[in-house]
């Protein structure tokens, strides 16, 4: 099971997914690797499951796309490719996805550092106050069962899910 840091956003999905990509694009993230190559698809999907790409920064700038997926409000989910693993993006949420075990993460202390750094990261990066550390089974509940960050919480308990949530000093 890999591992899903959440959190939320005020930001629309376009705006959310325009700032992950001016970061990638532009000054990178310290902790987070960008993608392998400069140019990279971006896929999008809508309410009735179609999905395609973008291919960002060749066919279209992050502007342009967060433009565009705030003029489609048909579109539920942004996926951006990482290095190692990705960004997926919801309204009202932002997920860091990794390919690493959650189950070994949580017996490495060195593995639950480098997430702890990526997590403040991303927090820092969207104004965030609670992070949320768990396996790949968030995401599953987010826009159906979870729209709000409160649902998302409820969700995670009610389901038996093991995670973490991290309230950061504000």
């Amino acid at each position: 099971m890999s591992i899903e840091i959440l959190i939320s956003t005020t930001r629309t999905l376009g705006g959310a997914t325009c700032a992950v990509l001016e970061q990638l694009l532009g000054p990178g993230f310290l902790n987070i690797d960008p993608p392998e190559t400069d140019a990279f698809e971006v896929e999008l999907t809508n309410v009735d499951a179609e999905e395609w790409g973008e291919l960002i920064p060749d066919d279209i700038t992050p502007v342009d796309l967060g433009e565009k997926i705030k003029a489609n409000k048909e579109i539920l989910r942004v996926r951006v490719p990482l290095r190692l693993g990705h960004f997926l993006l919801f309204p009202g949420f932002v997920v860091l996805c990794r390919p690493d075990d959650y189950d070994e993460f949580m017996g490495d202390p060195r593995a639950r550092q480098i997430v702890g750094r990526e997590s403040l990261e991303l927090a820092h990066a969207f104004g965030a106050g609670e992070i949320i550390i768990c396996g790949d089974a968030a995401t599953d509940f987010l826009g159906t069962e979870a729209t709000t960050w409160d649902d998302l919480k409820e969700v995670l308990v009610e389901e038996a899910i093991d995670h973490q949530v991290v309230t950061l000093p504000g």
